[in-house]
């Protein structure tokens, strides 16, 4: 292609960036990981909106369309913080004094479980019976991974590919061409795929 063509497509570059900065949404502003495909769709339909005005004179696609999606972002954000804080929505108080049946009233609070509280503030986006048994099926994956493999698993539970990379002293290509590709293989024979964001 011309670089002084307009480049009106999403490249593997620009899906790959609406995939990673969706996933970065969740647990801010109440987002939950069931929010990444609305999130994506937003993204990718603004990206699609825009792109048209693409000026390869000014900057380089790949600058354009992180520009953008971080534009999207800001506004998402903005606009989910400003839902949260409509006075409308407040429709009781959680410190409100309700009627159980029981002898005396109780606060709206303790009626919420903590599982419910967490799921609704995006600390996790499934309820614990669910963590529990997917903590069970990892331990299971865990249990029949080669020693390198499972110690690459349980440090991707708390790092990024990059940090891992780094500390095993591999490029990142290198290390997802061999050590994910491999993790992708095994959850995708155990049918926990899903779980590999």
């Amino acid at each position: 292609m011309d670089t002084n063509q307009k480049r009106c497509e999403l490249t593997d570059y620009a899906l790959e960036l609406v995939h990673h900065k969706a996933w970065q949404l969740v647990g801010k502003a109440g987002y939950t990981q069931d929010d990444v495909d609305d999130i994506k769709q937003d993204l990718i339909v603004d990206l699609l909106e825009r792109l048209p005005q693409f000026d390869p004179a000014k900057a380089t696609y790949n600058t354009f369309v992180a520009r953008l999606v971080e534009r999207k972002i800001s506004n998402l954000l903005r606009d989910r913080q400003a839902e949260m804080r409509d006075h409308r929505r407040e429709v009781c108080s959680l410190n409100e004094e309700i009627d159980t049946g029981e002898d005396e009233p109780v606060q709206r609070l303790t009626t919420i479980s903590q599982d419910d509280q967490d799921i609704r503030t995006g600390k996790y986006a499934r309820p614990a019976e669910e963590r529990a048994h997917l903590q069970l099926d990892m331990d299971s994956v865990l249990d029949g991974l080669t020693p390198e493999l499972r110690q690459v698993a349980e440090m991707l539970q708390t790092k990024s590919v990059s940090q891992v990379a780094r500390e095993l002293g591999i490029p990142r290509r290198t290390f997802r061409e061999k050590h994910l590709t491999q993790l992708r293989e095994v959850f995708a024979a155990m049918g926990m795929d899903d779980y590999l964001r």
